[in-house]
């Protein structure tokens, strides 16, 4: 009896969403004929918890993205090293959101998900470009967090971060820093609560989908899945391999080599911070990245340097356009690529981040938030190789970073390191 408790108690919460999904999935299929009598619990069951996720959504929009812009320009103070790696992390972001979007386009993951009832209200038709890139400028935050405009919150938000960064040192600085720090840890705090109770508001949504949908759900989840797997190696198998050849002048099979254990645990633990150690050590003994290269970038980048989040994000944005038929004109692509880059940064790090980064975007596009839990149920699947290409990401900006600066010990990143070494 007590061992059944302990496995209960240490069940990870991607593991109970994940049975929560699958056995919501299967009541609404067995007990479709009954919808009726059911759905008055199940829907109003879902509809609060998905009011519980919209309710932590702009608090912890402006109080993350505050501090991560904030930990940006800290970087930039550093002269050469952070200005570096802050063009490496920008580029390298952009990047990975446009083979989102590429791949969301070509595999088209969200088509044949038939949603009409929503594709009406959020048409795009008339509307200019420019007046959009205006309006993304806040004229009145109060105004902004009231209407849920959360572009504009997050304008507001890199612009404070900045600014708080540029203080002269004393108590107004210290003073605004230790408010949104603590601001964060309130917000993390409430994700967390909130959380808790998805597994039950998943089954009661995943109930309600597969109850008047049916299997067509499953074939968009899977043709979503497959667009995000092909999304990560084309970063992994292209786009890195491009930046370390190029920029770096080192050969990718040989970085890849050297970094092999961080990809298997960061892979297996699902935690860009877990790994962080491991990472430390095989960038400095297995790269040849110096010490305090290793030391300033590492930290910061296992929080704000995220590209497969940045592949993730706009693959939500196109899978939801396509179930509700909405067409993204190429000024809302580009927004698109920009909230991945800046969003990953900031929400990094949250409890069930991924699942709140698809409901920020969902809001942010002018979508429903019809995916959000179905991205909470399969998440597990999407947050394995995601942490992997992350940390990855890492590796190469500290590899890149230090062989434009010239100071990478290039004859320790040829070495034939075994996996032994990293157990000394």
């Amino acid at each position: 009896m007590k061992k059944q408790k302990e496995q209960k108690q240490h069940m990870s919460l991607a593991i109970k969403i994940l049975v929560g999904m699958v056995v919501g999935l299967l009541f609404g299929f067995l007990l479709k004929p009954l919808h009726s009598y059911w759905t008055y619990v199940t829907n109003t069951v879902g509809t609060v918890f998905l009011r519980l996720l919209k309710m932590t959504i702009l608090p912890l929009v402006l109080c993350s993205i505050v501090g991560g812009i904030a930990s940006i320009a800290n970087l930039n103070k550093l002269k050469k090293i952070g200005i570096r790696f802050i063009i490496y992390w920008a580029c390298a972001s952009a990047l990975a959101g446009a083979c989102g979007l590429i791949w969301s386009y070509i595999i088209k993951p969200g088509v044949g998900i038939h949603l009409e009832e929503a594709a009406e209200a959020y048409s795009t038709q008339g509307v200019s470009v420019l007046d959009g890139i205006i309006s993304y400028v806040p004229d009145n935050l109060f105004a902004a967090l009231s209407n849920f405009s959360t572009v504009q919150v997050i304008v507001f938000a890199i612009l404070a971060g900045i600014a708080i960064s540029t203080l002269p040192e004393g108590k107004p600085k210290t003073a605004l820093s230790n408010f949104f720090e603590h601001g964060n840890v309130l917000m993390m705090r409430l994700v967390e609560m909130v959380m808790k109770v998805a597994p039950i508001g998943v089954f009661c949504l995943m109930a309600e989908v597969s109850g008047t949908l049916g299997s067509e759900v499953l074939v968009g989840l899977g043709k979503m899945l497959v667009t995000q797997y092909i999304a990560y190696a084309t970063m992994l198998l292209i786009v890195f391999p491009i930046i370390l050849s190029v920029f770096a002048k080192v050969d990718p099979v040989k970085h890849y080599r050297n970094i092999f254990p961080v990809m298997i645990l960061a892979f297996s633990s699902c935690s860009s911070a877990a790994t962080l150690p491991l990472t430390m050590k095989s960038t400095k003994e297995r790269c040849g990245v110096p010490e305090d290269t290793v030391n300033l970038i590492a930290p910061p980048a296992a929080t704000i340097n995220m590209q497969a989040c940045c592949a993730e994000m706009a693959i939500y944005a196109v899978f939801a356009a396509q179930m509700f038929g909405r067409h993204y004109t190429i000024g809302e692509m580009i927004l698109i690529v920009f909230l991945a880059t800046i969003m990953a940064a900031g929400v990094a790090g949250v409890p069930g981040g991924g699942i709140m980064m698809s409901a920020i975007m969902m809001e942010t596009m002018g979508l429903p938030l019809t995916i959000v839990p179905w991205v909470a149920g399969i998440y597990r699947l999407i947050d394995m190789p995601n942490t992997m290409l992350n940390v990855t990401g890492d590796t190469v900006g500290m590899v890149t970073v230090s062989a434009q600066m010239g100071d990478l010990d290039r004859d320790i990143f040829n070495a034939a390191h075994k996996p032994a070494d990293d157990e000394d």
